[in-house]
């Protein structure tokens, strides 16, 4: 049973295995730090030990807080290799370093034969963050079926060996749970990103992003923000972007492999005037766009939760999804806080979703209020990794 205690908490030492290919620890800090925030892992008090697989290989600490140890690893497109690497060089180098995990912290099910060795010889409290659905996921990308094969092996395998589920909103609750997890094992906390960036979001201004690219103040802004993967569905967005009046104006927020293949197909459907491909945009300056952002629209094939609706909603952006479990979660079924796309729908039938949105009315201003007031009560959920013992 998962047990939570609030006042006065102790510094924990925490181990994170993970992988981390764009090198963020070295060259990201202030990101990785966000993120740590964002999972509630209470980086202003606790010590980490991360152990990363990554592109280089290296050992470097970030004051007496924060270390980490890279291995450099060829297996980066086969996973079980580094699974299995992972059964003797985590409990190995964590032993070496002296270092004494409370919790360790694992994001993939692959880690935790290793986070078990861990836990037999420290005591320690193995915690599975699930904040994706690994199984849907791996289905949208290449060789799809293998790797959801793969992560359904892992699954059903090695989900009863963690001892506390940590995860995001309800629909992940029920998925976690469905993979074998006992409910009073599965904690559900806040992934608030509104809070933490706090600050940034008071300083962000409207007009920024129309004035950094030359956008008319007559033209509307669609915005979107996901990785560009297979799994955010922004091929079938641009295709409906492409049907819609010429004065619109759509800004894509992200990086991903998909890149050069959407920029080709903007090309060839003549958008290239009209769609922003923005890279990697930091958190000091993400605000901006949901402030100069006329709807927020993102029709993702899998999705667990979607934080940016959470941003948008906030925001006061009007915002469409998809039929992608978390999405309808924060949207709500029936218009409660934004709308749904089905799979099928016509293109007309989307453009008087989309004009709606963007038409003042008394209907669509009550779903705003009702939206924001849903992220505040999320967002209040204040449980930490700090609360929780066995």
């Amino acid at each position: 049973m998962v047990r939570y205690t609030t006042m006065n908490p102790k510094p924990l030492n925490i181990l994170i295995v993970n992988t981390d290919w764009r090198n963020i620890f070295e060259n990201g800090f202030d990101e990785l730090y966000k993120k740590l925030e964002r999972d509630q892992l209470r980086p202003d008090l606790n010590n980490f030990f991360f152990f990363s697989w990554g592109t280089v290989s290296y050992v470097k600490k970030r004051d007496e807080r924060f270390s980490s140890v890279h291995m450099k690893t060829i297996w980066r497109s086969f996973k079980p290799c580094i699974d299995f690497l992972s059964i003797v060089m985590v409990p190995y180098t964590v032993k070496k370093s002296g270092f004494k995990p409370d919790v360790i912290f694992i994001y993939d099910l692959g880690f935790v034969v290793p986070a078990r060795i861990l836990k037999w010889m420290y005591g320690s409290t193995v915690v599975f963050c699930m904040t994706n659905m690994p199984e849907v996921y791996s289905r949208t990308r290449r060789f799809g079926k293998i790797k959801a094969f793969y992560s359904s092996i892992l699954e059903h395998l090695f989900v009863r060996m963690v001892d506390i589920g940590y995860t995001i909103n309800e629909t992940m609750k029920k998925y976690i749970m469905n993979i074998g997890i006992d409910e009073q094992k599965v904690v559900v906390f806040a992934s608030d990103t509104i809070n933490r960036d706090m600050v940034h979001l008071k300083a962000s201004k409207k007009g920024i992003v129309r004035r950094k690219y030359a956008i008319k103040d007559n033209s509307k802004i669609i915005l979107s923000i996901g990785r560009l993967e297979a799994e955010k569905g922004f091929p079938r967005l641009l295709n409906i972007f492409a049907q819609l009046d010429p004065s619109f104006t759509f800004i894509i927020l992200g990086q991903g492999s998909l890149k050069k293949e959407l920029q080709e197909q903007v090309k060839h459907l003549g958008l290239t005037e009209r769609v922003f491909f923005t890279g990697f945009v930091d958190r000091t300056e993400i605000w901006d766009y949901y402030h100069d952002a006329d709807l927020f629209m993102l029709l993702s094939n899998a999705e667990a939760l979607g934080l940016v609706f959470w941003e948008a909603m906030y925001m006061g952006v009007p915002a469409i999804g998809s039929t992608a479990e978390g999405i309808v979660e924060s949207l709500g079924q029936h218009g409660e806080r934004g709308l749904i796309v089905e799979p099928n729908e016509s293109i007309d039938s989307i453009k008087e979703k989309i004009k709606f949105m963007l038409t003042e009315s008394d209907k669509r201003n009550i779903m705003l209020a009702q939206a924001k007031h849903y992220v505040e009560k999320e967002i209040a959920n204040t449980v930490t990794i700090n609360d929780l013992h066995q």
